[in-house]
């Protein structure tokens, strides 16, 4: 897919993680991608004017949910299972970790604003509400998220400061036997991944403990966050021959 035809809208959704998509499936989903966190923002905005802690907790949980839950988001569902088909829109796929990544982080907001009602502290729970609206509302008109562009930043500080394997030493591995771990979502690795990879989903990683074990692992994602996770967690619980190569694009051009 050439970057060059996207628009900027679409560019932010490929940053959300919509990687992979034709500039035409990015048409098909950006007024649809736009319902969940509107409808998010109208009930925090109805918790703040009315300062009902109890419905901010509310929202909040769906936030936190939602991360826990790529594909049950309760306002994805209620667009892909109602509103889609009074549209006839194209049905919301799961979402990506870093979209799942600023869900968690306005649910904390949310949680933080209910539990300042709460102490008696309207001023500061209203600063935080009407900070997470501002940051929504960019995110609703423009597809920009501050977090997942804050995340593909620490990525790439990330990528530049870890020492990593060259692409002699991965092509060595890869031909004396190493798994080419992808840690992406079940949709991202259909539309793509390196040939002879395993979908390992990073939410799932810690389940295939059986299938790494003994092996030299080669892990890599869309832009290089989650594999790097993937590789701390598997280090941690002793799979110690795992190396995180970095995004889909960098193992393509090392491994095709």
């Amino acid at each position: 897919m050439s970057q060059s035809s996207n628009t900027f809208q679409h560019k932010c959704l490929i940053q959300q993680g919509y990687q992979g998509l034709s500039p035409g499936e990015l048409r098909q989903l950006e007024w649809g991608l736009r319902f969940t966190p509107s409808m998010c923002s109208a009930i925090t905005v109805l918790g703040l004017v009315f300062q009902l802690p109890a419905l901010l907790f509310a929202v909040s949980a769906l936030g936190i949910w939602a991360f826990f839950a790529p594909a049950a988001h309760p306002m994805d569902l209620l667009y892909n299972h109602g509103v889609r088909h009074v549209l006839g829109a194209v049905k919301l796929p799961p979402n990506p970790f870093p979209r799942r990544m600023a869900c968690l982080a306005a649910g904390v907001m949310n949680s933080v604003a209910a539990v300042l009602f709460v102490l008696n502290a309207p001023i500061a729970a209203t600063v935080v509400g009407v900070s997470l609206i501002g940051l929504q509302a960019i995110v609703i008109f423009t597809h920009f998220c501050t977090l997942s562009w804050t995340l593909e930043g620490l990525a790439k500080l990330v990528r530049r400061s870890a020492p990593a394997l060259t692409p002699e030493q991965i092509r060595a591995l890869v031909s004396e036997g190493a798994m080419i771990v992808d840690v992406r979502t079940v949709s991202e690795f259909s539309r793509g991944h390196i040939g002879g990879s395993q979908n390992f989903p990073l939410d799932e990683i810690t389940k295939h403990i059986s299938a790494l074990e003994g092996n030299t692992c080669l892990v890599y994602c869309a832009s290089g966050m989650r594999s790097r996770i993937a590789a701390k967690q598997l280090s941690q619980i002793g799979i110690t021959d795992v190396h995180n190569i970095g995004s889909l694009s960098t193992a393509r051009s090392i491994l095709e």
